[in-house]
C-alpha cells in the first residue's frame, strides 16, 4: 500500500515539474483547456439533475399498468401506451363537451381557462407595471416613497396571509367562479409578482439618459407621447422578461386561481391535475378505487401524461421566446 501512494506521488510531482518547465503560452493554453473541462463538466451535472425528473416522466407516461409494476422496467417502456394521453386528456377537460349537473352537454375546457387567466395577466401586467416603472423611474413627484413603499410590499407580503380578506371581498363583490378577480388586480399592477415587474421596469427606466425625454419634450411630446413612442421601444427587453414570466407564474399558479374559480367550468389545469385518479374511479365504478394503493399505481402513468400536457404549453413559450429572454437578462440596464 506505501509503495502504492508512493507512485501515485511520483506521478503528481512529475506532473509538477512538467508544468514548471512549460512556456507562458503553453501554461496559459493549460489553464484554459483545464478551466473548459471543468466548467463543461459542472454544467452538465447541472443539465443532468435540470432533465433527469423530465426523462422520468416522459417514459413512465408512456408505460402500460404492468410496465409501471414490473421491477424489471426502470426507464424504457417495453410497448409505447398511447392511452394515458387519451385518458389525461378527457380527465383534465381540455377542451370538450361534457356532461352538466343537471345532464346537460356543457362545453368546458381547462385548456382555455388556463390561457385566459395566463395570457390576460401576461398582457395586462406587462403594461400596467410598465406604467408604473415608468412614473417611479422617470419621474420625481410628492409621495413617490409612498408608491414605492407600497410597490415593495406588494412584492414582499405573501398572498397566502391576505387570501381570506380577498376572498370575502370578491365573494360580496360576486366575482367568485369567474375571471374577474385574477384578471382585475393585474390591470392595476398587482396580481402574481406584480410588484417584482414594476421593479424591473424602474430599473430599465432608469438607465435610459435624461436627453432622451429632454429631446422628445423639446419637440412638443407630452409624458404619455414620450411613453409610448421613446420609452417602450427603448425596454423591449424588459417587455419580453415580465410578459413571459407572468406567463409562467400564472399558468403554473395552483393557489390563487383554484381558490376563486373552483366550479368545473372555470378551472384552469393546475387543479384539474387533482382529478386524474377521480376520473379513473368514476370509469370503475368505484369511489375508493382511487385511494387504494392499486388504484394509485394504476394512474401513475395517466398522471405523468397529464403532467405532460400541462407543462407542454409553457415549454413552446419558453422556446419560443427564450432567445428574448436571454438577451433581455444579459443586458439588463443597456440601452443602445
Amino acid at each position: 500500500m506505501k509503495a502504492f501512494f508512493s507512485k501515485i506521488a511520483d506521478w503528481f510531482r512529475g506532473l509538477v515539474d512538467k508544468y514548471r518547465n512549460l512556456g507562458y503560452m503553453a501554461k496559459k493554453k493549460l489553464k484554459f483547456i483545464i478551466g473548459r473541462v471543468f466548467l463543461y463538466f459542472v454544467l452538465i451535472e447541472l443539465a443532468y439533475l435540470f432533465i433527469l425528473p423530465f426523462i422520468y416522466i416522459f417514459t413512465t407516461s408512456m408505460m402500460s399498468f404492468q410496465d409501471y409494476m414490473d421491477p424489471t422496467v426502470k426507464w424504457i417502456p417495453t410497448s409505447i401506451h398511447w392511452k394515458n394521453y387519451s385518458d389525461a386528456f378527457k380527465a383534465l377537460a381540455y377542451f370538450g363537451m361534457f356532461k352538466g349537473d343537471t345532464g346537460e352537454k356543457v362545453f368546458m375546457s381547462s385548456f382555455l381557462n388556463t390561457c385566459v387567466t395566463s395570457f390576460g395577466s401576461a398582457i395586462l401586467q406587462s403594461i400596467s407595471c410598465a406604467i408604473i416603472g415608468y412614473a417611479l423611474g422617470r419621474f420625481k413627484f410628492k409621495g413617490r416613497n409612498i408608491v414605492f413603499i407600497t410597490v415593495i410590499l406588494a412584492l414582499l407580503i405573501p398572498p397566502q396571509t391576505m387570501i381570506i380578506a380577498t376572498y370575502g371581498i370578491w365573494s360580496k363583490a360576486g366575482f367568485i367562479n369567474t375571471f374577474v378577480p385574477i384578471l382585475l388586480p393585474c390591470i392595476f399592477g398587482l396580481g402574481i409578482r406584480g410588484g417584482l415587474f414594476a421593479l424591473i421596469y424602474m430599473y430599465f427606466f432608469q438607465r435610459i439618459p435624461d436627453a432622451m425625454d429632454d429631446a422628445a419634450r423639446i419637440d412638443g411630446a407630452g409624458p404619455f407621447r414620450v411613453f409610448l413612442q421613446i420609452m417602450l421601444p427603448l425596454v423591449r427587453s424588459a417587455f419580453a422578461i415580465v410578459f413571459i414570466f407572468s406567463f409562467v407564474w400564472h399558468w403554473n399558479d395552483n393557489y390563487e386561481a383554484p381558490m376563486y374559480m373552483y366550479k368545473d367550468k372555470v378551472l384552469t389545469l393546475q387543479p384539474k391535475l387533482q382529478h386524474i385518479r377521480q376520473y379513473f374511479a368514476d370509469l370503475v365504478g368505484d369511489s375508493g378505487a382511487a385511494e387504494g394503493g392499486i388504484g394509485k399505481a394504476m394512474t401513475e402513468p395517466t398522471l405523468f401524461a397529464g403532467c405532460l400536457l400541462v407543462l407542454l404549453p409553457v415549454l413552446i413559450v419558453f422556446i419560443v421566446g427564450q432567445k428574448k429572454l436571454a438577451a433581455g437578462i444579459e443586458r439588463i440596464g443597456v440601452i443602445e
